[in-house]
């Protein structure tokens, strides 16, 4: 907690919490467990390895990274479920018109997530748009057929996208 010129705990501290709703190509995603989570990762050429320093880091090659964006969806309804499998219906792997080979970037579709109005959130940030969002790698969908709730484990890769020169995982409002 942030302290006043006093020294007493101040009450103005910049606490964020607030909903986002969220939509996969236009679609809403509905509510979730905890809402959405956001992930990126740094990727680095480490110099190390020397003889005068042995095994220790002396630097570091900032290489770029990844995104990723993961949520659980309580609603069984297409917003969730086409991002969970996005190259058709649930148990199709390919098809003439949809084949195995597509490249990821002409699949993806923007995830887009939007803070609700009069929260602390509703402007940090007030929106956060992935255009390029698909199913990430051995992301470990699994859709529970019995007699609880069937949530929807959704975890998408954000690819990049370049706009005036800038390159990005999402942009945010």
């Amino acid at each position: 907690m942030q302290e006043n010129t006093e020294g007493e705990p101040c009450l103005s501290a910049p606490f964020i919490a607030g909903r986002y709703s969220g939509t996969f190509d236009g679609v809403d995603t509905g509510i979730t467990d905890e809402g959405y989570e956001l992930q990126q990762f740094v990727s680095k050429e480490m110099i190390d390895e020397s003889d005068a320093y042995g095994q220790s880091a002396i630097d570091g090659i900032y290489r770029g990274g990844n995104c990723f964006l993961q949520f659980v969806g309580k609603e069984y309804k297409a917003g969730a479920i086409t991002p969970f499998w996005p190259y058709g219906a649930l148990g199709v792997m390919a098809t003439t018109a949809a084949p195995i080979s597509r490249l990821d970037s002409n699949v993806a579709k923007a995830m887009v997530l939007s803070s609700v109005a009069n929260t602390p959130a509703a402007a940090a940030p007030a929106s956060l748009t992935a255009s390029l969002a698909i199913l990430a790698e051995n992301a470990d969908g699994r859709l529970l057929y019995n007699s609880k709730l069937r949530k929807v484990p959704v975890r998408l890769r954000c690819y990049p996208s370049v706009s005036s020169g800038t390159v990005t995982w999402f942009t945010q409002t």
